[in-house]
């Protein structure tokens, strides 16, 4: 069971939001996620093991869009996502410095991650821990195209990890990332995402 969580949201303007298909619903329910919620899968796996590669997939597609760009497009945000997860949550410890916590954020979306940091990354608990493990990484992309071009996405996702240390426990953060186009690229601009522990 999962115990009490914080939720970080961070203020978009309404018309993005429609862009970043709105119809979706908060995060904070608990009706957003992946897939069901079953416990995080067992971490007795050596320490030796490869890391948990993240499972990505498209959702919802508003518009036409090709094959090949759907694709690409799962990829490309998928990469988006997992770049932030890296920064935010893995990686080396312990660690004080998450400076580069928000690869792929948009100066405001990271500035406000940052003020978020207890949800939007380890930074809280980064000196007490010696290790974090992912043992759940999903996402799911939705996409608004038009003229067979995406042009905002929202990519769902769940995240478990193992944190062990003076800190030992299963975190789950899960949320919404809202994503447009910015000087060629897909960027954070807004996000919808609570933490909370598992055990």
């Amino acid at each position: 069971m999962v115990r009490p969580r914080r939720c970080a949201r961070k203020a978009v303007p309404a018309t993005a939001l429609a862009l970043a298909l709105a119809a979706s619903v908060s995060a904070c329910s608990g009706d957003d996620e992946p897939k069901a919620d079953p416990a995080p899968a067992a971490s007795s796996a050596p320490s030796a093991a490869a890391p948990l590669e993240t499972t990505a997939r498209l959702g919802r597609v508003t518009g036409r869009l090709g094959r090949p760009e759907r694709e690409r497009l799962r990829s490309t945000i998928a990469g988006v996502v997992d770049a932030w997860i890296d920064a935010a949550y893995l990686g080396d410890f312990p660690r004080t410095d998450f400076t580069g916590a928000f690869p792929g954020f948009t100066k405001g979306a990271a500035a406000d991650a940052r003020a978020d940091g207890r949800s939007m990354s380890n930074e809280r608990v980064g000196a007490r821990v010696d290790d974090v493990v992912a043992v759940r990484r999903e996402v799911v992309v939705d996409a608004l195209a038009t003229r067979k071009r995406a042009v905002a996405v929202t990519a769902r996702f769940v995240l478990a990890m193992d944190l062990e240390g003076d800190v030992q426990r299963t975190d789950r953060v899960r949320g919404r990332l809202f994503l447009t186009r910015s000087d060629g690229a897909w960027k954070v601009f807004g996000y919808d995402v609570d933490r909370g522990v598992v055990r």
